[in-house]
């Protein structure tokens, strides 16, 4: 490790400390509100964990080490409930703790969903409602499936790849080496995050010209849940399943207004329609709203939940727009780590 990475271990390290223990889930009053984020929970002998980007994943121990912590810090709570209550102006709890999944992966009801039943804590699962039972994959994860199935030499020849060979260069990627010996998770999510600046629509676009040119094959098993498996969960009554719109598209300025409007209001239902059951929480994808989105979410849903991190207070408060806080292996998988996490002062 180099002298600065050091230098910034020594003070992170105290920080840490400091938060775990000062941290506002150490304190009660208020009407508080944390909101985790979880999006895959893989372990670390699974063949996805290494295809995926570091800050997705929480390994099942780790998760079911979360609950057994939150169990002791706060009251563990649907976030509808939370939400009902305080829009009823009911009393909440003093400090309360709402989980939630983004995107509805298979490996939540692979390794999730038995902790979750064996703790019997609830949850809530935004589900993308059009790729739930099929094939698809979001657009992370085909670039990444392009990136380990296709050669070197084949990659330099797509243009719009330009800045991701930059990068793969950058990081002394040989061109004389196959890309998936040396594309590591925190590399790919280098690249993944550069191509955040394009739209939805070009992004696939690039991606299905280049699968049909190089024949690159879908991947054999589905990333996301079926329906009959989400149906199951949701029935648990243990899980509550959201909207995170029909295909995951960004609901960002530059989106057309007629595909904003059905990607927030025929997610909702469809998943109605499948799960019987009313759907009242959205998330956006990627975080990503705008005025247009903010409203007609608003008309459509009791609350929607952002990817900004906070933590929520009763008294201030945008339904629409909640506030949580982001959980992965690496940054919560020791009680310290985690519960600095919690104090969210960094």
């Amino acid at each position: 490790m180099s002298l600065s990475g050091n230098l910034k271990n020594a003070v992170k390290k105290p920080l840490e400390i400091a938060a775990a223990r000062f941290g506002s889930h150490r304190r009660k009053g208020g009407g508080k509100l944390w909101i985790l984020m979880y999006h895959r929970i893989l372990p670390i002998t699974d063949p996805r964990y290494t295809r995926e980007e570091p800050g997705m994943i929480v390994e099942p121990e780790t998760f079911r080490q979360h609950i057994q912590q939150l169990k002791q810090l706060f009251t563990i709570m649907p976030l509808s409930e939370w939400v009902d209550r305080q829009q009823a102006g009911k009393n909440v709890p003093e400090n309360a703790c709402a989980l939630t999944f983004d995107d509805g992966w298979a490996d939540n009801y692979q390794y999730a969903y038995p902790i979750i039943q064996q703790e019997q804590v609830p949850v809530t699962l935004f589900a993308v409602s059009d790729m739930i039972g099929t094939n698809l994959s979001f657009w992370p994860n085909r670039l990444a499936n392009l990136l380990n199935n296709a050669a070197y030499d084949q990659l330099e020849a797509l243009p719009w790849l330009t800045a991701a060979i930059s990068q793969l260069s950058a990081m002394q990627v040989s061109s004389n080496l196959p890309v998936q010996a040396q594309l590591t998770p925190e590399l790919l999510a280098k690249i993944v995050h550069s191509f955040k600046s394009f739209p939805d629509s070009q992004l696939i676009q690039w991606l299905t010209e280049a699968e049909h040119k190089l024949s690159i094959a879908p991947k054999e098993s589905p990333d996301l849940v079926s329906w009959e498996q989400l149906k199951t969960m949701s029935d648990s009554d243990l899980v509550e399943v959201g909207s995170h719109t029909c295909n995951h598209i960004r609901l960002q300025q530059s989106l057309n207004i007629d595909t904003m409007e059905s990607e927030i209001i025929d997610s909702k239902l469809q998943l109605q329609d499948r799960l019987n059951r009313p759907v009242n929480l959205f998330c956006y994808p990627n975080g990503n709203t705008c005025p247009a989105a903010l409203k007609k979410v608003t008309q459509h849903y009791k609350a929607a939940v952002t990817t900004q991190r906070g933590i929520n207070n009763a008294t201030h408060f945008r339904a629409n727009q909640l506030l949580r806080i982001g959980m992965h292996q690496d940054a919560s998988n020791t009680n310290t780590l985690f519960q600095s996490r919690l104090a969210s002062w960094y």
